[in-house]
């Protein structure tokens, strides 16, 4: 019955069975794990899988937007920047030069740098 439902049964009716909040919390779970299962298949399908060694060049995807101006006359990437550490398994910890502050980011914004490598690191990587 209805009531039920909002007033719960006793306990001596219940005899170890479950609640119908237990119940709808155990179904609300199943479905959000089959549903999260789902996206992650979706979105595993479309990503390209780069993996990025201490000492590469990259990119990194920062797009800025200027207001009166079309985005797609805007940089989107910045760099180049030198991966510094691995943080297994999807981020990496870039840095612009050597006195600059090292950041973490995730590596679907990354991509390769295949230029020449900067002048202000040549110094310190001779070292």
């Amino acid at each position: 019955m209805p009531i039920d439902i909002v007033m719960g049964l006793p306990p001596e009716e219940t005899n170890g069975m479950m609640t119908a909040h237990d119940y709808l919390c155990r179904l609300a779970r199943e479905k959000l794990c089959a549903s999260a299962e789902k996206r992650k298949r979706s979105y595993d399908v479309k990503v390209k899988t780069e993996q990025f060694k201490v000492g590469d060049w990259v990119f990194y995807h920062y797009p800025r937007r200027f207001q009166s101006r079309s985005a797609k006359w805007q940089k989107s990437y910045t760099g180049p920047y030198l991966v510094v550490h691995v943080i297994k398994p999807v981020n990496c910890i870039l840095q612009k030069s050597p006195k600059s502050k090292p950041f973490v980011v995730h590596v679907d914004k990354l991509k390769k740098c295949f230029e020449m490598t900067p002048t202000a690191w040549v110094s310190v990587i001779n070292r």
